[in-house]
């Protein structure tokens, strides 16, 4: 009977057992809404982005079917006289469910980002106003395996802020509204 239990036991203990570390790589494309909220006013200025995203990250504690890791990631954006970048880092928390091709995951980021005016003054020179400033944002998406280390990112919402994306006091508030896809390349 004690044999049993042990028997139980250590079944349970080395299949729960942190397993490989695990690294990815991916590129997508991005579809950005950034939306500026003057500070102490309703006025909102809506502008679109569109450009490749990159990343990495690397889950570094898997538990059963459950991942925890780190992830890197760099976005690059151009909209209408305006461009948008972006560079955060954040855990990240995924599920392989079994005998299933998918891997969800949410994320939460922390990091740098800005916008980029570019205006051209009466002379025809073309001058640039930088703005970086704090950023995160929490994400969700859904990779789907196609071959056993390509993934194909099928969708990632991600939602975040931008603190005021010019100097001064009224210095408006951004919302970041983020839906990309793109592939993932694993390494075990």
């Amino acid at each position: 009977m004690k044999l049993r239990w042990l028997a139980i036991f250590l079944g349970i203990a080395i299949s729960s057992a942190p397993t490989h570390a695990q690294v990815g790589v991916y590129g997508k494309f991005d579809s950005v809404r950034l939306t500026a909220t003057s500070v102490g006013s309703s006025t909102q200025a809506t502008t679109w982005f569109e450009g490749p995203g990159v990343g990495v990250y690397y889950d570094f504690l898997q538990l059963g079917p459950i991942a925890i890791g780190a992830d890197l990631r760099g976005d690059l954006g151009w909209g209408s006289q305006q461009r948008y970048r972006s560079a955060l880092f954040g855990l990240r928390l995924v599920v392989k469910p079994p005998l299933l091709p998918i891997r969800p995951y949410i994320q939460g980021s922390v990091g740098a980002g800005g916008s980029r005016y570019d205006t051209a003054p009466i002379s025809g020179d073309t001058s640039y106003t930088y703005s970086t400033k704090f950023q995160y944002q929490v994400a969700a998406g859904l990779d789907y395996t196609l071959l056993p280390h390509l993934d194909l990112r099928a969708a990632e919402f991600e939602y975040g802020r931008m603190s005021g994306i010019s100097s001064g006091v009224t210095a408006p508030v951004a919302t970041i509204f983020t839906l990309s896809a793109g592939l993932v390349v694993r390494f075990p």
